[in-house]
């Protein structure tokens, strides 16, 4: 019998000054020093401080008479913060396990059979990863706030990235988790609220927001001079390397081959462009194409309300988002065709015969999974005063997930780490409601 215990400990200390002059000028520094068990002594602590400041332009002058301006304000920030959750307890412990499995034990000197111990992998100066970040930004508010907006500036430098890299000089595993190198996100991110109508009955309320961002690695450590980490492998089969951390590139760009069409827009099998032109086909030919973090995404509410009723919807969409569509994969090669016993999902599908060393790492299968979803829709009836406005009772109906509009072909094109093994649609849920309150 053998006892494990999984203990993490996440320890913080806080502190906040805030300073204000003539309403105008504003200041706020905060300190933290933050502390986890993922991390060994030498380590476990770090300081993440970080400055902001602030200006009222609109109480500068005549500014301040204004009746159409409610706010004018510019914010400047930089500020640092840590991250530790790297689903490890013990990676920076040098830890032995026990295997039991059969063909993996010995027989001892009294004819027992001996489960051997195996070190797992360990990075003893595993630390905080780091993120520096400045912004600007401007805040306005016009006709008593009837109209907002929001404008902001952002880049975030990131060291010591935590990562589950290949383990370096290990026999007992592949990956462990270590620090890897730096990466810089910059972007720009707009939000509209505002009341576009407003009547003794009805009341349109709506806000928008879209962000805009770009992430590149900058550095790699681990291995000397190194400007490649694979970061994923492929979800099916053994030894392809599908996402990896290249210098100058996203994180996890997809490497894969170029694949060759006919004139019919079907793939060639076994074709792919020869990158180097020196007659073969080989990992020397493999592109960098495209990553699963989208370029801009939006975000749209709107509430309605008109005398008693009221609606309100969600909708959000991801741009330039890629997903490698395994599912497709399994099922347009003719000899898993009928897998899922579901044949009628492959109309229109190419069909691959020749399951070639290649294929697995076409480009064909990397899809844009661009997408626009409506997260909800709700309807709902108001009784206001009930009883001699003793109680108060709402009938509501909601939607979750009505609808996605994406030329993705899987089943869901939202995939977080861009690699598709769904085999389950997202359900569509229905509510109905009632809520009394006396």
């Amino acid at each position: 019998m053998s006892r494990w215990g999984n203990p993490l400990q996440l320890v913080s200390f806080f502190g906040r000054l805030n300073y204000t002059f003539d309403e105008t000028y504003l200041l706020t520094f905060t300190l933290r020093d933050d502390g986890s068990s993922r991390f060994s002594k030498d380590t476990r602590w770090s300081l993440f401080p970080s400055v902001a400041l602030g200006w009222k332009i609109n109480n500068v002058g005549k500014l301040r008479d204004a009746a159409w301006l409610d706010e004018w304000k510019l914010r400047l920030g930089w500020g640092q913060t840590g991250q530790q959750d790297i689903g490890s307890y013990f990676a920076y412990m040098p830890i032995y396990t026990s295997s039991y499995k059969p063909g993996f034990q010995y027989i001892g000197p009294n004819g027992e059979w001996l489960n051997p111990l195996y070190p797992q992998p360990y990075d003893a100066n595993l630390k905080w990863e780091t993120t520096t970040t400045w912004n600007v930004g401007f805040d306005f508010g016009f006709f008593n706030n009837r109209l907002t907006a929001n404008i902001d500036w952002y880049l975030r430098n990131t060291k010591d990235l935590l990562a589950n890299a290949p383990a370096l000089g290990m026999n007992t595993s592949n990956f462990m988790f270590t620090n890897i190198g730096s990466l810089r996100n910059y972007g720009l991110e707009v939000t509209l609220g505002g009341r576009p109508v407003q009547t003794e009955n009805f009341t349109w309320t709506s806000n928008i927001n879209v962000a805009w961002n770009r992430n590149k690695i900058t550095a790699l450590t681990g291995d000397a001079n190194t400007d490649e980490i694979s970061a994923r492998d492929l979800p099916s089969g053994t030894g392809g390397k599908l996402q990896w951390h290249l210098v100058g590139q996203p994180a996890f760009t997809y490497r894969v081959y170029q694949q060759v069409y006919d004139n019919n827009g079907d793939p060639i099998q076994g074709q792919y462009v020869d990158q180097n032109a020196d007659g073969k086909i080989d990992d020397k030919d493999l592109i960098n194409y495209h990553s699963p973090d989208p370029k801009v995404t939006f975000n749209w509410t709107n509430n309605f309300s008109y005398k008693n009723w009221d609606l309100s919807f969600a909708l959000r969409a991801n741009l330039g988002n890629y997903v490698y569509n395994n599912p497709r994969y399994e099922r347009t090669n003719l000899a898993r065709v009928d897998s899922y016993g579901l044949n009628n999902i492959l109309r229109d599908e190419f069909i691959f015969s020749d399951n070639h060393e290649q294929l697995k790492l076409s480009d064909y299968w990397v899809e844009n999974a661009s997408f626009l979803r409506c997260d909800n829709i709700t309807l709902g009836y108001t009784w206001s005063n009930l009883f001699q406005d003793n109680m108060r009772l709402r009938l509501y109906g909601a939607v979750q997930n009505p609808f996605v509009i994406t030329k993705y072909k899987g089943l869901d094109p939202e995939v977080f780490d861009g690699i598709d093994n769904n085999v389950y649609p997202r359900p569509v849920s229905f509510t109905i409601g009632l809520i009394a309150t006396f």
